[in-house]
């Protein structure tokens, strides 16, 4: 049979019954409390139809309801599929459809998108009302036979650069996870993680929530805001929390900040996005705390990979790290899958425990990226002579142009150093002699002029690398992790 995630919070409710477990801006449950709610929500799915392997969409905000849906659809046997609830009810439908979605699952605050995508679907329920309707059924632990290699997850990946992919888990997968990430940050049951990234993302759920699950953790669920990303450690003596670079950035510039005591936050992990250099030294001194941690990985991979400790950071910033997770190895590789030498540019490839099983319903683009048991990235990277890995850049997001090779990752670190940008986005936009030309979109917290830029880049980079084109916006399109959607970008500023 082997372990399952709603086997872990059985366990976690026997070892920790009275535990603060969930605490949320409404409600505070114990490991008890929410595994008995959900066994009552598991029986109530159950009478109205919900039958093992029914692949049933979550839409919650990161409340207590997300996790009383997704653990009540594990121990039942059906898939939950947590959704992006930003996306507009035509993206979703869309998602519903290519993961063959029989259900919904919504928070009542989600009701009317939910409205909109009954068509096609066979039960829709609030997750209030069954829980308000499971009250009399009984909250001992089910005895469903499910297998740690049965499919228990569909995650939808950020689609930052194309139609999004279901990405499909089993219980051993997520779990193995679960076990590298305690390892690699010395996690115990004594932590309290802060969870305001959103849930329906792979690396808040699967490597940062689940990790917490796994040793017994507590756990502090929010919706992001700046300011509640500092009340929250203040108020709750958080330990641990995961966010793209943007939100670290955005409560550096809490003009409160110095009368927020963080000091009980001995790991913050950031991913999903290059920290560039001046950044993170801007916001290890804003939080006035040295415990920051650079992740890396890909929904594909669990997320799951490589990660760059603290005291790296002052000789190694920028890097993703150069010891992989405990059941992880990283390679990167020539076009012909021979390793490159150090400082040369290739492909990451990663391989381990917890990759995913494939791509939902699509063989072919699964074969594309997992060969030979190694998940190819589509990240650019080199290593340097002390094998610490370097991102370049996507392989789709590089620039060609008059036939060389650009990667906008560097105009952008390039760029940060200055101090009156607070980001920037370069992208290549069509020029009719060279193919594509470099544009520069930025987002600036000081004055200055599209000369003062030209002159700082050309300091910093060969001319060939330096932009064109700049544009000046208020701010950058994102998806809810965070992610710079740089289609997004071109589409608009082409």
């Amino acid at each position: 049979m082997g372990a399952t995630i709603h086997g872990v919070l059985e366990r976690n409710a026997r070892k920790f019954p009275e535990k603060d477990a969930f605490m949320t801006v409404s409600n505070r449950l114990t490991y008890g409390g929410m595994n008995r709610l959900c066994n009552r929500l598991a029986r109530y799915l159950q009478n109205e139809g919900i039958r093992r392997g029914d692949r049933v969409a979550v839409m919650s905000r990161n409340t207590e309801h997300f996790f009383y849906a997704f653990f009540a659809c594990m121990k039942i046997g059906a898939i939950p599929i947590p959704v992006n609830i930003r996306l507009t009810p035509k993206e979703l439908s869309a998602i519903f459809q290519s993961a063959n979605a029989s259900g919904i699952l919504y928070e009542d605050e989600l009701a009317e998108t939910a409205a909109a995508l009954k068509e096609n679907i066979n039960f829709y329920f609030s997750i209030q009302d069954a829980v308000e309707a499971s009250a009399d059924f009984s909250e001992d632990n089910l005895d469903v036979p499910i297998d740690s290699r049965d499919v228990c997850e569909i995650l939808f990946t950020s689609g930052t650069s194309g139609t999004p992919k279901g990405v499909v888990f089993s219980h051993e997968r997520i779990l193995a996870i679960a076990a590298a990430v305690s390892v690699n940050f010395s996690m115990s049951h004594s932590d309290s993680m802060l969870t305001l990234m959103p849930l329906s993302h792979s690396a808040p759920l699967n490597t940062f929530f689940m990790s917490g699950l796994y040793c017994g953790a507590s756990h502090v669920i929010g919706d992001f805001t700046p300011k509640g990303f500092l009340n929250w450690i203040h108020q709750e003596k958080t330990t641990f929390s995961f966010a793209a670079p943007v939100a670290y950035l955005l409560a550096a510039k809490d003009p409160d900040l110095a009368s927020y005591d963080l000091s009980t936050m001995r790991v913050f992990a950031y991913g999903g996005g290059p920290l560039a250099l001046a950044s993170y030294h801007h916001v290890k001194k804003a939080f006035r705390n040295d415990n920051f941690y650079q992740v890396y990985g890909l929904t594909e991979a669990g997320p799951n990979g490589i990660l760059l400790y603290p005291e790296e950071h002052l000789e190694k910033a920028g890097s993703i790290g150069k010891n992989p997770t405990v059941n992880m190895e990283i390679r990167v590789v020539r076009p012909d899958g021979a390793d490159t030498a150090p400082n040369e540019y290739g492909e990451i490839l990663l391989t381990g425990d917890s990759l995913m099983l494939g791509y939902d319903n699509n063989p072919a683009e699964t074969n594309t990226v997992l060969k030979g048991g190694w998940l190819y990235t589509g990240d650019i990277a080199y290593r340097d002579e002390d094998g610490y890995f370097y991102i370049v850049d996507r392989k789709k997001d590089v620039i060609i142009s008059g036939g060389v090779n650009i990667y906008p990752r560097e105009i952008e670190e390039v760029l940060a150093k200055h101090d009156a940008v607070l980001e920037s986005c370069v992208v290549g936009v069509p020029h009719e002699e060279w193919g594509e030309t470099v544009k520069a979109v930025v987002v600036l917290k000081g004055q200055v002029s599209e000369e003062e830029l030209r002159a700082f880049t050309a300091e910093h980079l060969a001319e060939f690398k330096c932009p064109r084109i700049y544009s000046f916006v208020d701010e950058l399109p994102r998806n809810a992790s965070g992610k710079i959607l740089k289609q997004q970008v071109k589409l608009v500023h082409a």
